[in-house]
């Protein structure tokens, strides 16, 4: 087990930001969570667009997702757990 699963959301948080999004660590202090959900998602979608081994999904039309399904993925992502 690593640290950052043991630690709290703010210690995953952080760990996303500096390493996953590249960011210094005086960005990740200071980029209001909002924005850092937002940056989370623009690289998943640059990753599956960019993706040389698939199809990228930019041409499709994906429909509004629902609060719900937000608060899962934003629980998903603070908690380190996988959906079962």
């Amino acid at each position: 087990m690593s640290a950052v699963e043991d630690g709290s959301y703010v210690d995953r948080l952080f760990s996303i930001a500096t390493g996953w999004l590249g960011w210094s660590p005086d960005t990740a202090w200071r980029t209001p969570l909002p924005e850092l959900f937002m940056a989370m998602d623009a690289r998943i979608e640059w990753v599956q667009m960019t993706n040389p081994f698939g199809s990228g999904k930019a041409g499709q039309q994906q429909e509004k997702p629902k609060p719900t399904t937000v608060a899962e993925k934003l629980r998903q992502a603070l908690t380190g757990r996988r959906a079962a």
